[in-house]
């Protein structure tokens, strides 16, 4: 009932498609604070500046109003913490662009705009910030079921602008095959109200079957991100831990291994094992550029990973070899890179409905490099290498077309060979919006070589390729 209610207003909280619903919030907001645009503001002072939040539903509007009533406005000082422009500043295009383009990327308003007004003296400007607030609590689900069995059933309950403040905070419901996961995840892109970031989940991993614990799985992350494009410096902090035991299975059964198939005694191992998990880096960053943006990090880490299983000793060797991921401890400096144009594009329902969103167009470039040195302690000399480059265009007014690549792989200098290869090719589409909305397609391939980490690949219900069971 819950979920129902939040699905149904959250589609009720999309504006309608049509020409001209920005301006509209954009000429309201004029009339409410009795100010003027200026077409001329480049190079004046700036004055003041007017923030007009609108709530998700408006009297003017076909819809009911009183949900509001469930919902936090976004606060005026979360709007403001995220301009680049104040009182005393000379107006900047550029920088206007980019307060807009941060406000958007918060994700919880469906219309965001800035503009210069006029001010009472010569040589100054005000500006005028106009948002209007999303419906904020969803109900997030993903879901597949094939032949009557249960592959995933995943619901997240979220609320995306706690307290009007912009947190996010989840509470987690994932059933697998043999498995259940729960717990809840936590998003604060502005932590004490300063450029700090802070991400936080914690899952408690419990059997599927007599709901006994299994172990858990955390993830934790502080950092200062990149907020604009004049930031010269950041870090980044990222930590994952989490233990829980791994069960290959296929529609709910577990599977097994045999070292020797062709001996007439056959031997079933179940493929299951402890899994045990932990990594930690971190990273100082830096950013250069305008038209073309470069950003470098570079940094210390620390990961391991361990796998045990209980098999009998005469199949161990075996068991390792052919089931058990490549297990390591690393410790390691870490570089890597990026670079992009500085182009951007304001697109409306292409990740999600009824969100604008600005997508950097031209290319794009990535690039990161963790070399485990025995010298520091690690179980083995290493290079990991991961990469990946695009380019994005916009296409008949407001559609879109992309094309990326990615690789990664680990090479090992004793033996001079690449392993855990892996290359992904992406193309997506989407054509010009209409008032029937937009086609959004994407297409994926990928490929594995070498791999040591004990990857499952499965056809039938993962991937939806017809004429084979469910994980087969």
């Amino acid at each position: 009932m819950i979920g129902a209610l939040t699905l149904a207003l959250a589609v009720l909280a999309q504006p309608a498609a049509r020409p001209g619903f920005e301006e509209s919030h954009l000429f309201r907001a004029l009339a409410i604070e009795r100010l003027e645009p200026e077409i001329a503001p480049q190079g004046k002072r700036v004055v003041f500046v007017r923030v007009v939040r609108y709530e998700v539903f408006l009297e003017h509007e076909p819809f009911i109003t009183w949900p509001n009533a469930l919902h936090w406005l976004t606060d005026e000082d979360v709007v403001r913490q995220e301009l680049l422009l104040a009182p005393g500043d000379v107006f900047d295009a550029d920088k206007m662009q980019e307060s807009a383009r941060n406000l958007r990327d918060l994700g919880i308003f469906s219309l965001v705009r800035i503009l210069p007004v006029k001010a009472a003296g010569p040589g100054e400007i005000g500006l005028l910030v106009v948002t209007r607030d999303l419906w904020s609590l969803r109900l997030e689900s993903e879901f597949q079921f094939t032949d009557g069995h249960v592959d995933r059933l995943l619901l997240q309950l979220t609320e995306r602008n706690l307290a009007g403040r912009n947190k996010r905070a989840s509470a987690r419901f994932d059933l697998r095959p043999l498995t259940l996961r729960l717990g809840g995840l936590y998003t604060d892109r502005r932590l004490l109200g300063e450029q700090l970031y802070l991400f936080a989940k914690a899952l408690a991993v419990l059997e599927r079957e007599d709901g006994s614990y299994d172990g858990f799985e955390t993830e934790l992350r502080v950092a200062r991100p990149f907020y604009d494009l004049w930031q010269r410096w950041g870090f980044d902090v990222p930590m994952v831990a989490e233990a829980y035991t791994i069960r290959q299975s296929q529609a709910g059964t577990i599977l097994t291994y045999d070292p020797d198939p062709d001996d007439a005694d056959e031997v079933a191992i179940p493929r299951v094992w402890d899994h045990t998990f932990f990594s930690v880096e971190g990273l100082a960053q830096h950013q250069i550029g305008q038209k073309w943006v470069a950003r470098f990090s570079a940094g210390l880490g620390f990961s391991l990973l361990d796998a045990e299983a209980d098999v009998p000793a005469e199949h161990r060797a075996a068991f390792e070899r052919d089931v058990l991921p490549h297990t390591f401890r690393w410790i390691y400096p870490v570089v890597g890179a990026s670079f992009f144009a500085n182009r951007f594009k304001v697109f409306k329902d292409l990740a999600a409905f009824a969100i604008s969103e600005d997508v950097q167009l031209g290319p794009s470039v990535t690039f990161t490099l963790r070399a485990p040195l025995e010298a520091f302690g690690s179980s083995e000399g290493a290079l990991q290498l991961a990469g990946n480059a695009g380019w994005t265009e916009a296409w008949a007014g407001d559609g879109l077309v992309e094309a990326a690549a990615g690789a990664k792989a680990r090479f090992d200098p004793n033996d001079d060979t690449f392993y855990d290869q892996t290359l992904l090719l992406r193309v997506r589409g989407a054509t010009p919006r209409s008032k029937a909305g937009r086609l959004v397609l994407r297409g994926d391939w990928l490929a594995r070589r070498r791999d040591t980490q004990g990857s499952l690949t499965t056809l039938g219900g993962d991937n939806g390729l017809r004429g084979y069971p469910s994980q087969a």
